[in-house]
């Protein structure tokens, strides 16, 4: 028989994927009612030369997680990142601040730098048996079952991010080492393709 504990956390992450989730739907909505403004800013944007963006969003198919970005430009290098990354037994959330800069020979190609942190829950389904025999039956009882956690931790980015020229497109390939804190620090590696509508 197997036995589950940690049920409050689980129903509280999922409270909390459903607001997250409306805040990304609201912040899109939001972004494109501004970017459908003419302001000052869209004449030193990178916009303004048919290979940038000011907001993208779109999923992030990782080696460790995966889930849905959103990037926005705050000026023409400074970029915030949200990502909400699906595990194995997983579930995290994560926010950069990002350096993007354009490399001369590759026009809609930067290159990027950032870091950031994270909020993560985890179900630990490492279970435990012991055996008992029942005349001559091997019975097994869970001796200590999986438990749910919640950890935080630091992350750091490195990528490419290309914007197809007058297309409302952009892809980015990074590396995302990252490190968690829960009694001790462990370090990760991730990498990840992005895929995601620009506007």
């Amino acid at each position: 028989m197997e036995l589950s504990i940690g049920k409050p956390i689980k129903s509280t992450v999922m409270k909390s994927i459903k607001k997250i989730i409306a805040l990304i739907i609201s912040a899109g909505i939001i972004s494109l009612a501004a970017s459908a403004q003419e302001n000052t800013y869209s004449n030193t944007h990178p916009n303004s030369s048919g290979y940038g963006y000011r907001t993208a969003i779109g999923v992030r198919l990782g080696g460790l997680t995966s889930g849905l970005t959103i990037k926005h430009f705050t000026n023409p290098t400074t970029v915030l990142e949200g990502i909400l990354g699906f595990g194995h037994n997983s579930f995290l959330i994560t926010g950069l601040y990002e350096k993007h800069y354009d490399i001369a020979s590759a026009e809609g190609l930067k290159w990027l730098y950032g870091i950031g942190g994270h909020v993560g829950f985890f179900r630990y389904r490492g279970y435990y048996y012991w055996v008992a025999y029942d005349h001559g039956n091997r019975v097994y009882y869970v001796s200590s079952p999986g438990t749910s956690t919640a950890v935080a931790g630091i992350d750091f980015i490195l990528g490419l991010d290309y914007k197809f020229r007058d297309a409302p497109f952009n892809i980015g390939l990074d590396i995302k080492p990252f490190v968690d804190f829960y009694n001790g620090a462990y370090g990760y590696f991730d990498g990840a393709l992005s895929l995601r509508f620009a506007f």
